[in-house]
């Protein structure tokens, strides 16, 4: 599939894919009374409001400007370098994308909520990191009713984006040449992010259906993908905030940070 004979620009049809499935759950979630009782308050709507419209109209746009110009400058001759690649191997280029930046991801976040670092320029960078996701973790008013909802994934603080190394990581792709494996990755990312931070708990339901074989192929199945309980339990005030680290593929929870 050639992305650039549907005859829009890739940020537009990002932009209309993600932009709707968000306006889908945020009416879902509305709809079914997820947002009453204290559960979402206006400053959850402002923190939300802002930070979207922050990312889109400034951070994305300016990461895409400095890894662009980074790479230009770095490796002129390297610019599409990967597009046949691309088109002999794309699920390989695919699957090898979503690895490799949700390891990133999962280093960076984990990062976030270590403990400061003792040397002095790794503190300085450690306290921009928590500063930056600090805004994540805020959920509702001072009553502890607040919970998480898919409008979540949108809020970040300012550099975040930017302090990830996956985001580079996959610009540079991007530069590189791997137009639909870039496009297609991100959405899965974007969309998946999406539904983790959604107030659904049917993995906690399969987790705990009553025909054992259910319950099994779940349970595997969390050791690989991340899921709404499993990412709400980070965003928790419970000892699990330290765990599960990861948006997509639990796996690195589970075999690199021992936080699943």
């Amino acid at each position: 599939m050639n992305i650039e004979e549907l005859g829009i620009s890739l940020p537009n049809l990002f932009g209309m894919i993600s932009m709707s499935i968000m306006a889908f759950l945020v009416m879902y979630e509305w709809l079914t009374g997820k947002y009453r009782g204290g559960k979402k308050t206006k400053a959850d709507w402002k923190m939300f409001g802002l930070s979207a419209a922050g990312l889109a109209l400034v951070e994305k746009p300016l990461l895409v400007t400095v890894v662009f110009f980074v790479m230009n400058e770095v490796l002129p001759e390297r610019h599409n370098m990967l597009r046949d690649f691309e088109s002999q191997y794309f699920l390989f280029s695919l699957v090898a994308f979503l690895l490799i930046d949700e390891f990133l991801h999962g280093l960076g976040h984990n990062f976030a909520h270590k403990k400061t670092p003792k040397n002095f320029l790794l503190a300085k960078i450690h306290a921009f990191y928590r500063e930056a996701h600090r805004a994540h973790h805020l959920i509702g008013g001072n009553d502890g009713r607040g919970e998480l909802s898919v409008t979540q994934s949108a809020v970040a603080g300012w550099g975040w984006l930017m302090a990830l190394p996956n985001s580079w990581f996959t610009l540079a792709l991007l530069y590189l040449g791997l137009v639909e494996t870039w496009f297609f990755g991100v959405l899965i990312k974007t969309v998946w992010g999406m539904h983790v931070h959604t107030n659904w708990k049917y993995d906690l339901y399969l987790l705990n259906h009553p025909n054992r074989w259910v319950r099994k192929i779940m349970y595997g199945l969390c050791h690989v993908f991340t899921f709404p309980n499993q990412h709400h339990q980070h965003h928790s005030r419970s000892r699990n905030s330290a765990k599960n680290m990861q948006n997509f593929l639990s796996l690195f929870d589970w075999l690199c940070w021992g936080t699943l």
